[in-house]
């Protein structure tokens, strides 16, 4: 009987009958239609034919990825171009960027890696060339090279650090033509072998101090670099550069990688510019603190771009934590390096910004009572007396580091040239 019922209505529903052309068949009885029985009847037509099947979390997902430098450092751009000058901006960025990326690119030619990650490399590529040109369009004149501080050259520091070991200042030779003979000088290696183990350790500390600081100084766009690496006053030097370095970099990986297929170098290979480029990019806040710490300012520094920069190390940590596998401990050392970086710049940020003004206008305040740059930690111990094995001090050849023209009262070396630099 049922089944005779259902055939009569399916018939009638085909013929387009009313309900009333089966008065013999009692009516069902239904529950009255609700509005989440209406929503869920409505939204499969929605998801159809309103929301497109490629617009997944996914896909927004890769593409905030992707386009995020255009959001970080194209504010910067407009900034600059606003203000017509890029005080406060430190170009190293975009060098470091640009070598990064660049490293990057040329990483997928060996290990191919997702096409999200490669897709932001070539955007951050591009947005770095618009920004590098728009720094160096309304570059300060403070920022040329023939404006910027000399430092002290690596064989400099390294003399100033022998003759506080050792009596190397020639007296040795007055006295012996005095009697009419001349002593010789001892080789260095005779004048390590009189140290003592707990001397020989400080002289080696001191000496890696002294790289150390040549090495922050490097990064330190108030100093003058080495062949003026990034300060070149002529403009088209820096896209030379550019040019010659994506060019070798590409052609290189492509001919180990792709030509000659040597699969053990390609891979050697890959490990380095891989490492290299992590190495590159971490170091990219260092420039910026030099920056922010001279004009003790935030002037022409974006808060967008500091935020980028947190989130892109939360989500680079998060990526080699849970979604990488076999990956070097060299990579997790880069990222929290860079990220205590950023945590420092954010912390020069809040007191520049909120702290330092209300200081400065308090009576008897003076930068150097509470600032210390940390190049001059640095040398401060480079240049600390050192005990000698009698026990007394030798203070001869200390001097102090912030005192006026202490480039030009250093003693120089013998047969070597003070002003060459390393």
């Amino acid at each position: 009987m049922y089944l005779h019922k259902r055939v009569i209505e399916t018939i009638g529903e085909e013929a387009g009958s009313v309900p009333g052309a089966v008065s013999d068949a009692a009516p069902t009885p239904s529950a009255p239609a609700t509005v989440s029985d209406t929503l869920s009847a409505y939204l499969p037509r929605v998801d159809q034919f309103y929301i497109p099947e490629w617009l997944t979390m996914q896909f927004i997902a890769n593409n905030l990825i992707s386009f995020t430098p255009l959001f970080s450092y194209g504010s910067t751009v407009i900034s600059i171009e606003r203000c017509q000058t890029a005080l406060g901006f430190s170009i190293d960025i975009c060098a470091t960027m640009l070598i990064a990326s660049v490293l990057r690119i040329s990483y997928y030619l060996i290990t191919p890696y997702e096409i999200t990650l490669l897709r932001q490399s070539v955007v951050m590529v591009l947005i770095q060339l618009v920004l590098l040109r728009t720094s160096l369009r309304y570059r300060p004149e403070e920022y040329k090279y023939g404006n910027l501080k000399q430092v002290e050259s690596l064989r400099e520091l390294v003399w100033e650090i022998w003759q506080e070991f050792f009596d190397v200042t020639g007296e040795g030779h007055s006295h012996g033509h005095a009697h009419g003979h001349l002593h010789k000088q001892p080789s260095a290696f005779a004048l390590l072998r009189t140290l003592s183990f707990k001397r020989a350790a400080l002289l080696c500390y001191k000496i890696g101090l002294a790289f150390v600081y040549k090495f922050l100084k490097f990064f330190d766009p108030g100093y003058q670099r080495v062949w003026a690496f990034w300060q070149w006053s002529d403009d088209r030097t820096f896209w030379r550069f550019l040019g010659v370095f994506t060019s070798l970099q590409l052609l290189l990986t492509f001919l180990i990688s792709k030509v000659l297929d040597w699969e053990e170098l390609a891979q050697w290979l890959g490990s380095v510019i891989g490492s290299l480029g992590l190495l590159v990019e971490s170091l990219l806040p260092l420039p910026q603190i030099a920056i922010l710490y001279t004009l003790k300012s935030v002037q022409g520094f974006k808060l967008i771009l500091l935020v980028s920069w947190l989130c892109g190390d939360t989500l680079k940590i998060t990526y080699l934590v849970f979604g990488a596998k076999n990956i070097s401990v060299l990579f997790f050392l880069f990222a929290f390096f860079q990220m205590s970086l950023d945590f420092y710049i954010a912390g020069q940020y809040i007191y520049y910004k909120f702290y330092y003004p209300k200081l400065r206008n308090q009576g008897g305040f003076r930068d150097a009572d509470i600032e210390i740059e940390l190049t001059d930690i640095v040398r401060d111990q480079i240049m600390e007396p050192v005990q000698s094995q009698e026990g007394s001090v030798d203070m001869a050849p200390v001097r102090s580091t912030h005192s006026a023209g202490h480039n030009s009262a250093r003693a120089s070396p013998p047969v070597m040239t003070v002003a060459q630099s390393l």
